[in-house]
């Protein structure tokens, strides 16, 4: 090529984004762009399509793969390379059937950068000679997050306003919160927010809904979270169907960096087209025999849906030395990981009274610290030296 070779970085680490552009610059390679994960990296793609992405990948790997594939439909044109520190062949496979081009193992060499690139380029330039026609528009899509689990009383509706929160405080992403329950929809109380629009209600208006009139309808909290409540009436989801559903879900993720869906301790077609489309499925239990039955009956009802594994994270909540049960029972009884412990906590209680979440009432609590680590792995978010906790702190003051 005449010129440098441009490159944009797609890495969720800003400090990381700055030593890669150091190391491609000393590779003679241009970097046009940079960008975190989601809809703000198809934004930067449109804007300025690069000859290479660059896009890291860590565990949980589930917003790089979702990355990589928006770029590849945003940005046909332009090649991905992914790097990462992970070196087991099903990582590595992951990234390529998203429509990587190559894989880099971390730490990066400046020759092994260039090389690459130059020899994907050449490849790509063969590719686009056999190549014609036009390619559809693109839309980007942030990731779905889908709490579920198998019984009530367990804590999800907690879980998903308080993630939710720590989603927006943390990376001061856009974050929709929907009320998927339909049995209860508690997330308008817990987050102390009046219900004038529900999801019935765009229902109803369905074939009218876009991903700016849908933002009309939404609550918009305090914390920067948007709020779509369940009715008011459990009677008006009758006339919501999984298509009502589908829609709704893709065009607030067409508009917002994170969807976290709060689902009832019940399953119906709703809830599987909301399982569907999530990107992640955090499913909660608790330690105790019945709810550790009823997960284990919701993983075989994963499994027969075909939903993938990599998709699903179990979570235990109210955790404690006090249980009967211990987590490693948990895991053998269930024959699945555990991802995530969110301990027992008083506060909790005190903080859905008032309508504030914990994270942002209690932010040192212990619960409050295990939900800011949950975002922080879902998000991709680095831990920088003057510790994420403290960013998060002062986003809330």
């Amino acid at each position: 090529m005449a010129r440098d070779p441009e490159v944009i970085i797609i890495d969720p680490d800003v400090d990381a984004r700055a030593d890669l552009a150091h190391l491609l610059t000393a590779g003679n390679l241009a970097v046009v762009g940079e960008s975190d994960y989601g809809i703000g990296a198809v934004g930067v793609a449109k804007e300025h399509p690069p000859d290479v992405f660059l896009v890291s990948m860590e565990e949980p790997a589930a917003r790089a793969i979702q990355t990589v594939e928006m770029l590849s439909s945003a940005a046909p044109d332009s090649a991905i390379i992914v790097t990462s520190s992970l070196t087991d062949a099903a990582s590595v496979r992951r990234a390529m059937i998203a429509g990587a081009r190559d894989y880099l193992i971390k730490p990066l060499k400046p020759e092994d950068v260039t090389h690459a690139v130059y020899a994907i380029l050449e490849q790509e330039e063969r590719k686009r000679r056999g190549t014609d026609g036009d390619q559809a528009e693109h839309l980007a899509r942030g990731t779905i997050i889908t709490v579920f689990g198998a019984k009530g009383g367990i804590g999800k509706t907690t879980i998903a306003t308080n993630l939710a929160t720590a989603l927006a405080r943390m990376t001061q992403a856009n974050v929709a919160l929907v009320d998927m329950d339909t049995r209860f929809g508690d997330v308008a109380i817990m987050m102390d927010v009046a219900v004038q629009s529900s999801i019935a209600d765009l229902g109803r208006r369905i074939d009218e809904m876009d991903r700016d009139s849908i933002k009309e309808e939404l609550v918009k909290h305090h914390t920067g979270v948007a709020i779509l409540p369940a009715p008011l009436h459990p009677t008006e989801w009758r006339n919501l169907t999984p298509t009502h559903i589908e829609k709704i879900i893709d065009v607030l993720a067409q508009g917002h960096d994170y969807v976290v869906i709060d689902t009832p301790g019940t399953f119906n077609e709703i809830i599987a087209a909301t399982l569907e489309l999530g990107d992640i499925i955090l499913l909660i239990t608790s330690m105790d025999l019945a709810s550790i039955k009823d997960t284990a009956l919701a993983l075989e009802m994963l499994r027969a849906a075909n939903i993938s594994e990599d998709k699903v994270k179990l979570i235990i909540n109210h955790s404690t030395s006090s249980n009967s049960l211990r987590e490693e029972d948990v895991e053998r009884v269930l024959e699945y990981p555990v991802t995530w412990r969110i301990p027992h906590d008083y506060n909790v209680a005190s903080s859905n009274q008032l309508g504030i979440p914990i994270v942002v009432s209690k932010p040192y609590a212990r619960v409050s610290r295990a939900v800011l680590e949950m975002a922080h792995a879902l998000s991709g978010t680095p831990k920088d030296r003057k510790g994420f906790l403290e960013r998060f702190l002062r986003k809330v003051s």
